[in-house]
């Protein structure tokens, strides 16, 4: 019973607080912006470059089309979580600012509760921001069964991120500096699609990058592809983990 009146107030409040911030409005937007460039943009910048000679041409045998999969992990799968993460980071820093966390301390509400509320629906939001975003991107697809596994392990992206917010920014101003470092650290997915094995696993050290690797094996039809899938849902639950645990340390000092 508590923790389903936790879930209404905490709902309602987050619902309240992104519907009176353009800024976060704007960022669930963004993310359906993203979506439309990608469908229908892609298809047609690569039409353009096959029909101009520009892509492949003597010397570049890649076309466009075999970039797909890179798009997708790039714009879809990691930064899908990463915008639904900036908003629920934001929301959490705005809770920092009023005192709420601080109050909630001396409440009979557990802060384990809390912080398992601020995992779970950054996660489940993430996953289906994630999946409407692949699924009218279009492009690229694996089966159905495969893609939402996939999709279920880049949706943790999102609760690391706000955690990552909440821990170690102070206020606004220090998240947006974070964002951009998170979506600096999201280069790392384009640079391992480009380097050569084994050297593409050292961008293994940002544990998001597993999916998209994950994903890159499914889509070649890589057989080993869950193993990976398996390593990058571990490594991000040890994140959480770790985040949680310096979240609480900052609650209390």
């Amino acid at each position: 019973m508590q923790v389903t009146k936790l879930i209404r107030s905490l709902g309602n409040n987050d619902f309240k607080l992104v519907g009176r911030d353009s800024f976060l409005l704007f960022m669930f937007l963004f993310a359906g912006i993203i979506a439309v460039v990608l469908h229908f943009g892609l298809p047609w910048l690569n039409i353009h470059l096959t029909e101009t000679g520009l892509l492949p041409r003597e010397g570049i045998a890649t076309s466009l089309e075999d970039l797909y999969p890179l798009m997708v992990a790039f714009f879809a799968l990691f930064n899908g979580a990463l915008l639904v993460g900036a908003i629920f980071g934001f929301i959490l820093l705005d809770e920092k600012d009023d005192n709420t966390i601080k109050a909630m301390l001396v409440t009979p509400v557990p802060l384990n509760q809390y912080l398992g509320y601020r995992v779970a629906v950054p996660a489940l939001m993430g996953f289906l921001i994630i999946t409407a975003m692949a699924g009218f991107i279009g492009l690229a697809l694996l089966p159905m069964w495969q893609m939402l596994l996939i999709i279920a392990g880049a949706s943790l992206t999102a609760p690391i991120v706000a955690l990552f917010f909440a821990t170690f920014a102070e206020n606004k101003v220090q998240g947006f500096a974070l964002s951009k470092a998170g979506g600096i650290a999201g280069w790392t997915i384009l640079l391992g699609w480009f380097l050569p094995e084994p050297w593409s696993w050292l961008m293994g050290l940002f544990p998001p990058y597993w999916i998209s690797k994950a994903y890159w094996m499914a889509y070649e039809g890589n057989g080993l592809w869950w193993i990976v899938l398996i390593i990058g849902i571990i490594l991000q639950l040890a994140l959480i983990k770790l985040l949680i645990k310096k979240f609480n340390q900052a609650v209390y000092r």
